[in-house]
């Protein structure tokens, strides 16, 4: 009986040798990846320069998910294109570009 297991264990390691590698070789890979050039961002809204800074709400810097979004929004329809970093010790920094604005 001791015979007959360390045969079906020796059987499962060849089986898993010869049908694993052939799995991978199966997944698709990306070649490569480009970039295409953004489409020209169209003036809109009422914003007459760019800004940047951390949020804050009267003083606080630990800001709500509803207080970000409505930032977020306000900002969006004001016409400023948004870059905002993850939390640090001082808040969250954003970057406000206005789309009104031409850049020399």
């Amino acid at each position: 009986m001791k015979i007959f297991r360390t045969l079906v264990v020796i059987g499962f390691f060849i089986v898993c040798a010869v049908i694993l590698p052939g799995q991978e070789a199966s997944k698709s890979r990306i070649s490569s990846i480009t970039f295409r050039p953004s489409e020209p961002v169209q003036p809109s809204g009422d914003c007459k320069s760019s800004t940047g800074g951390y949020l804050e709400k009267n003083g606080r810097i630990t800001i709500t998910n509803g207080e970000i979004s409505k930032f977020v929004s306000e900002k969006l329809r004001d016409g400023y294109i948004l870059t905002m970093y993850p939390a640090a010790k001082d808040g969250i920094f954003v970057n406000a570009e206005c789309t009104n604005v031409s850049v020399p």
